[in-house]
């Protein structure tokens, strides 16, 4: 591993790190204000004191994300790939085993480790939104004299189980690609050896990508799994109500 990549993965590391510290900062002075505001209603959630002393723990891992990126500018260290296309693993894998005539072992075990690891990918996705849609489907969790605890609880139940659904979806594309890379590697292979063999090599029809669909039905999937759980849960109720109010009230009407 290079330095320049050592350096940028520092670099993203930081930047994540610090968007969740700060996140949760604010969320923090949120929550503790509001709940000062039951007693002071007049007190102000947000002073500078009050966002001086959640910053400060937050501040030298701050700094040192801008030390480190003044340290970048100066040394001009740069992505060499960052305005490179980005290259199409599946796409590549097809354009070459097209050209194979008789797949080899190796081709074989790896195109079988990359449909294992889809699969264990999208399964424990598709694990981890269970909790998230058996909760969301509970009308019970979703009191109405109280909105900000209703709203945390959410956030509380659904960011982990996101966080570990995208984490583990990631990793298992991530070992998916390097199988394809296998693969690609094992098909030059045989390629060669074909040709020393005097094998006559026949292009075949090159399918197009799946990897978009499968993105697309998944969302959709998901968008009518939230809509159906969003009417189970009376929220479809709640907007109508609403929505009737303020035609009512606010614009006039009737």
């Amino acid at each position: 591993m290079t330095r320049t990549r050592i350096y940028l993965i520092l670099q993203a590391v930081l930047c994540v790190l610090l968007v969740f510290l700060l996140a949760g900062s604010a969320v923090t002075i949120y929550r503790e204000g509001t709940a000062r505001k039951v007693e002071h209603p007049l007190e102000p959630i947000y002073t500078r004191e009050i966002v001086a002393e959640k910053a400060a723990p937050i501040a030298p891992l701050f700094f040192i994300a801008v030390g480190l990126l003044a340290a970048g500018l100066v040394l001009d260290i740069k992505d060499e790939n960052a305005n490179r296309p980005a290259e199409d693993c599946e796409f590549r894998r097809d354009m070459i085993t097209a050209r194979v005539v008789n797949p080899s072992d190796a081709m074989r075990r790896a195109r079988s480790g990359q449909k294992r690891w889809l699969l264990i990918g999208w399964g424990v996705f598709i694990l981890c939104m269970l909790p998230i849609l058996f909760y969301i489907i509970n009308p019970a969790h979703f009191p109405q004299e109280d909105l900000e605890a209703m709203f945390f609880s959410l956030i509380l139940v659904i960011f982990p189980w996101t966080v570990m659904g995208l984490g583990a979806l990631a990793v298992c594309f991530r070992i998916r690609e390097r199988c394809m890379i296998r693969e690609i590697e094992a098909a030059q292979e045989q390629l060669r050896e074909e040709k020393e063999a005097g094998v006559r090599t026949e292009t075949k029809a090159v399918p197009l990508p799946k990897s978009i669909g499968v993105l697309q039905t998944a969302l959709i999937a998901i968008a009518i799994g939230l809509i159906v759980a969003g009417v189970l849960n009376g929220s479809a109720r709640d907007v109508l109500y609403k929505a009737i109010n303020i035609c009512t009230e606010c614009v006039g009407l009737g």
